[in-house]
């Protein structure tokens, strides 16, 4: 009971930063996700878990329109950030973008220096009045993805030129640096070794202090490290959402148990 307390206790007061209610996506016919609803809060790291193809990319996705590039897919519902309607029609999905940055499943650098990576966005977004304040948003951004140390000497190098684990904080860096308020991460080790995916989820880990981080993962064993929240998906449908330790040890749904114990997945 005491986990339903707390949840009712961030509802009342308003800690959610996103609030989905009754969210459908349908790919052309292909109902993928059904009627999901749920409050995302801030400064927390919020995991999305479930088998492939069971719809937690897709709503993640949901977070910040990135489903409107997708010709036959169709959102209804309502999804809101910080209590506005991110569907409006007079929300602008680039700005939306900025305010939601994402991460993807393999790193994708720009072919352009380590400098202009990080510099793009906030030159975009008109985030920088000088040089000066675009070389303090590449500094930060790049201290705030722990990469500062290893690219400082190089930064007009290729961003391309670095190792995977380092690209990856390096687009976590990209990301950052139009000052987002939620970070987005879609399975965002998948691709690395396993020292690079512990300095990930180590970043990870501090980002939440200034961040709503929700993180799609495979992996169960990095939702439980990482996240204090995590949400179950499966065929399309949100089971469970809750306090992680919760959801690992006494999750409420049995198809939770199943998917956790290894039965089903």
């Amino acid at each position: 009971m005491n986990d339903m307390r707390i949840a009712e206790r961030d509802v009342e007061t308003n800690e959610s930063k996103i609030s989905a209610r009754k969210v459908q996506v349908y790919y052309g016919t292909n109902h993928a996700l059904k009627d999901v609803d749920v409050d995302i809060l801030d400064k927390t790291v919020t995991a999305f878990i479930g088998p492939s193809g069971c719809g937690k990319s897709t709503f993640l996705r949901c977070l910040n329109r990135m489903n409107d590039t997708v010709a036959s897919a169709r959102v209804e519902g309502t999804i809101k950030l910080d209590g506005e309607n991110i569907y409006d029609a007079k929300v602008d999905p680039v700005q939306l973008r900025a305010k939601v940055g994402m991460v993807f499943q393999k790193p994708n650098p720009f072919p352009k220096s380590i400098y202009d990576n990080i510099a793009y966005g906030p030159k975009i977004h008109g985030l920088t009045r000088s040089k000066s304040e675009l070389d303090g948003i590449v500094e930060t951004s790049l201290k705030k993805a722990a990469l500062w140390n290893e690219v400082k000497d190089r930064l007009d190098s290729p961003g391309t030129g670095l190792s995977g684990g380092q690209q990856q904080r390096l687009c976590i860096a990209r990301a950052i640096a139009t000052q987002p308020e939620v970070l987005l991460m879609d399975e965002p080790c998948s691709a690395l070794d396993p020292i690079a995916t512990a300095q990930v989820e180590e970043l990870i880990d501090e980002l939440r202090s200034q961040f709503s981080v929700v993180i799609v993962t495979h992996s169960m064993q990095q939702a439980a490290r990482v996240s204090q929240r995590t949400a179950f998906f499966h065929l399309g449908n949100l089971v469970e959402y809750g306090e992680t330790g919760q959801i690992f040890t006494n999750p409420k749904d049995p198809r939770t148990e199943s998917y956790i114990t290894g039965r089903i997945g």
